[in-house]
């Protein structure tokens, strides 16, 4: 709810006993304590809907940290096996590497993503660039996959590279999330950092 219709709501039951209708307070006192009554139980649910829903507000954005935060340990957990498959891609067995070395779409992408909670609080120009990162892990994963089965150790190690990169660019856009969530940045700050990567990522 907006602030100013709520400070005006609250006013509201203190212009009934301006000077402009002590007549009328006079003259129907009965009517005026039942509008009196009619008017503070209107003020009391408007204000307790807006505390209501400043709670919920802030349970809102205190889940979304926690899951953006967890989402990050996941998504820097896959930053340190992808430079593990840089180390040891020339080494292991053939019939290991297939399965140690190639990496699906990040949970963060398939499931986490997709909740209810990170649709209504992530900020729009996040989840657009989400969704490109998305299409690009899509598009690495298919070459790694080509390049498994080819056995193209150099270009494997590239894969991984552009891959882990979608990563670190995911974790940058969920750091700007959280410090917006927890008021660490204004809203325009986080919109003009937003924008300019957005452009980038769409050239």
């Amino acid at each position: 709810m907006n602030s100013t219709f709520i400070i005006l709501i609250c006013l509201f039951p203190i212009l009934l006993f301006l000077n402009w209708t002590k007549p009328f307070r006079e003259k129907y006192p009965d009517t005026f304590g039942y509008i009196l009554s009619l008017v503070g139980t209107f003020v009391g649910i408007v204000l307790g809907l807006y505390f209501t829903d400043i709670q919920e507000n802030k349970s809102n954005k205190e889940a979304t940290v926690k899951l953006l935060q967890v989402s990050k340990e996941e998504l820097e957990w896959l930053m340190k096996r992808c430079d593990v498959v840089a180390e040891t891609v020339d080494t292991l067995p053939n019939r290991k590497r297939d399965k140690f070395l190639e990496l699906d779409m990040p949970p963060f992408f398939s499931e986490t993503l997709r909740s209810q909670i990170m649709i209504e609080m992530l900020q729009p120009t996040s989840i657009e660039q989400l969704n490109i990162i998305k299409e690009n892990l899509v598009f690495d994963i298919k070459m790694m996959r080509a390049d498994f089965k080819n056995k193209k150790v150099e270009e494997i190690k590239r894969d991984k590279a552009d891959y882990k990169k979608q990563l670190i660019l995911t974790n940058e856009i969920i750091d700007k999330e959280i410090e917006l969530l927890e008021g660490s940045i204004s809203q325009e700050t986080f919109d003009s950092i937003s924008t300019k990567n957005l452009r980038l990522l769409m050239e």
